[in-house]
């Protein structure tokens, strides 16, 4: 792995820490998302081509996008995992994108989902101990966009470099694709 990309695996440096980094005691990432949103949205090709090439400089090849249709399709992460390579279905990095064309999210692992609440109220609501909703869905409803669940972009994590965990390929690419000048609305999820 060459020197220069290993900047984009550390957290970023302004990352929110304690009650500030949730949406339930701080706004903070409400903040962040609204300047994210004055800016005009990457182009999916874009967001593709500089996430293949960020893989690629970590030696992690074959690399390449899934575009998965979830309209019609429940996500089979298993046959993800066969069809790829990949040692754990959780291996993967996803994206979902809000109808006008934001990248909403970048995440890994095996729970792909549009959770989103109806309205602000229910921000804060708990079920069996957790929140109901997500930050992502909140962050989405609070920009009053919501989510295109017609596909998410899945990137299969194969042959991550020893040493390194899914979670820190994916927070190499959110913060890759910001470098890239790619406005991401929740901003710093792919850093916790």
């Amino acid at each position: 792995m060459e020197h220069s990309f290993k900047k984009f695996l550390q957290e970023i440096p302004d990352l929110p820490k304690g009650k500030n980094s949730s949406v339930h005691f701080s706004p903070a990432r409400f903040i962040k998302a609204e300047e994210q949103a004055v800016m005009l949205p990457a182009k999916i090709e874009n967001i593709i081509r500089f996430t293949i090439e960020f893989l690629s400089m970590l030696g992690m090849r074959p690399s390449y996008c899934l575009r998965m249709d979830t309209a019609n399709y429940k996500i089979d992460y298993k046959e993800i995992q066969i069809n790829s390579g990949v040692k754990d279905e959780r291996d993967i990095v996803w994206m979902k994108f809000t109808q006008d064309g934001y990248l909403g999210v970048v995440a890994t692992s095996n729970d792909v989902n549009f959770n989103m609440p109806d309205k602000k109220e229910q921000y804060n609501i708990k079920k069996h101990g957790k929140w109901a909703y997500n930050t992502s869905g909140i962050i989405i409803h609070h920009l009053n966009k919501k989510w295109n669940d017609t596909f998410v972009l899945i990137f299969p994590l194969i042959n991550i470099p020893q040493g390194l965990e899914r979670g820190d390929i994916e927070r190499g690419i959110g913060n890759y694709l910001i470098s890239k000048g790619v406005p991401i609305l929740d901003f710093y999820s792919h850093n916790y």
